[in-house]
């Protein structure tokens, strides 16, 4: 199996983004791939642990909270980038537990040992 690496950049700034970066993650790792979730720039907030994703849901598609547990709970990995929540005022206090912070260099080692990676 695959091991897929996604960078997901977005969050209530673009639910189509979002979203679909968070289906693709859960068809990976319902099909067995290994699945890596990189959030960077808005897309921290994807693991926030406050209501910040209740009602956001792009049409046609689960809730992003929905999405979101789905892969927590089925072993996705989450890392979130720490320079990122940061310069949103975020700490991580105010993350899942089962998020990561991560930096670019962990980001650009896993890349590098041949992950597909993919970009939303």
């Amino acid at each position: 199996m695959a091991h897929f690496f996604v960078n997901i950049t977005h969050a209530g700034n673009d639910l189509d983004r979002a979203t679909v970066g968070l289906v693709l993650a859960k068809n990976a790792l319902t099909e067995g791939h290994e699945v890596t979730i990189f959030l960077s720039l808005d897309g921290v907030h994807l693991a926030r642990s406050d209501n910040y994703l209740h009602g956001m849901q792009e049409p046609t598609f689960p809730p992003l909270l929905e999405l979101r547990d789905f892969l927590v709970q089925n072993g996705a990995k989450f890392w979130i980038c720490a320079g990122c929540y940061k310069k949103r005022g975020l700490e991580e206090a105010h993350f899942i537990p089962e998020a990561t912070m991560a930096s670019a260099g962990q980001a650009i080692q896993t890349m590098a040992s041949g992950v597909v990676p993919v970009y939303y």
